[in-house]
């Protein structure tokens, strides 16, 4: 799997192929880079929402996707980009349903997140109080 890791200062960012291994990879390099900014109160909750919009990248999207984490105002900010121009959808899945509530997920446990899209795709975006 071919990834390119910057650190820019207090950004960190990583570009991911659209492969399953991405989301895992996702999750470590958000890990890291949260401990990394001083922000490690909040990085099970970054971890496990990355994971859900590195998953729906991957599946959704299927183009490579860049991660970015950045820490501004005593907030960690996550974004995921992909060029699929399709918004994502906070649904209602059934109980017994095996996906649908990832959007949900993040809706639940950020402080804030929204998705920023044009016709060349998308930036879905999460913020947690550090």
């Amino acid at each position: 799997m071919a990834v390119t890791t910057t650190r820019t200062g207090p950004i960190w960012c990583t570009t991911l192929p659209p492969v399953a291994g991405s989301v895992p990879a996702a999750r470590h390099f958000t890990s890291e880079a949260v401990q990394s900014l001083g922000a490690g109160r909040v990085a099970a909750d970054a971890e496990l929402l990355v994971s859900e919009l590195a998953a729906n990248a991957v599946i959704h999207a299927g183009t490579p996707m860049r991660v970015s984490v950045l820490c501004h105002h005593h907030r960690v900010r996550v974004e995921v980009r992909d060029d699929n121009p399709a918004l994502p959808r906070l649904l209602a899945p059934e109980p017994f349903a095996m996906s649908g509530r990832g959007v949900m997920l993040v809706d639940s446990l950020a402080t804030a997140w929204g998705i920023n899209g044009s016709h060349r795709g998308k930036t879905v975006w999460f913020e947690l109080e550090s």
